[in-house]
């Protein structure tokens, strides 16, 4: 399995992918103004790119404290937006006449400066040798029009995580994996003021998350889901179950009703 896995990433790999790190709040206004230009407008147009996204909703939360130890590793400084493209090109927030052309434009130039690395708390890696499993806490990932969630701890691959991201076949990659695949009910990516709608989901051995702003034809080894009485998706369940259950209940009130009449 690894070995298809290297196969696949070898398709789509390229010399030093260019990579960032974004801390988001919910509830900060300027974060408002970025969030949907950088997550929805720009990683969009720039496929190439992959964005380690950490939102949080409390300065207590996780990925805040992540915020502060970047800081005292590289003086990011403690302002959201944050945008980490190295240990010299970073920035925090952004003016207060900025239009979203201008937003457009820094992230442009974020990212068209520098080494294309990761810059990790502790050290700069290339996406390329980056463990995705060994990302802390449970990060989002960007890239095009997909979304990769960490949910849990797990022994999934990681060339295949990437393929999943990265690939131009990704039904191809999905159809050769040997992980345990079930489609999911999307759920929007929520950002400060909104969110952002996927149309399909496919969960990966419950510890990562693959999210799809376009519906694609899933293989035959994705376990898929139908809809159930409140309109939600569920996994699907064996068609039998319901029947046998009824079954079952009709027979033990027949019972008690027979035991009721003979007395």
């Amino acid at each position: 399995m690894v070995f298809a896995a290297l196969l696949l990433f070898s398709s789509y790999a390229i010399a030093e992918r260019p990579c960032g790190v974004y801390f988001t709040k919910i509830g900060c206004p300027v974060c408002a103004k970025v969030d949907p230009v950088f997550l929805g407008k720009w990683v969009v147009e720039r496929p190439d790119a992959a964005v380690i996204e950490y939102v949080f909703a409390s300065w207590y939360e996780e990925n805040a404290v992540l915020m502060g130890e970047y800081n005292l590793s590289y003086g990011t400084g403690g302002s959201v937006p944050l945008v980490i493209k190295s240990e010299e090109t970073n920035w925090a927030g952004i003016p207060g006449f900025a239009t979203d052309e201008d937003i457009y434009n820094m992230l442009d130039q974020t990212f068209g400066n520098g080494p294309n690395q990761c810059l990790l708390k502790d050290k700069s890696v290339s996406f390329d040798d980056l463990d995705l499993n060994e990302l802390p806490n449970k990060p989002k990932i960007w890239a095009g029009n997909r979304l990769l969630v960490k949910q849990g701890n797990g022994n999934v691959d990681s060339a295949f995580l990437k393929e999943l991201l990265f690939s131009e076949n990704l039904g191809a990659v999905l159809a050769a994996s040997g992980y345990g695949l079930r489609e999911v009910k999307a759920k929007p990516a929520p950002y400060s003021g909104g969110e952002i709608p996927f149309a399909q989901a496919v969960e990966i051995e419950g510890s990562w998350l693959l999210e799809l702003r376009e519906a694609i034809e899933l293989p035959e080894n994705v376990l898929p889901m139908e809809p159930n009485g409140n309109g939600d998706n569920v996994p699907a369940d064996n068609p039998f179950i319901v029947p046998v259950a009824i079954i079952l209940i009709c027979l033990a009130a027949l019972v008690v009703f027979i035991k009721v009449k003979s007395r």
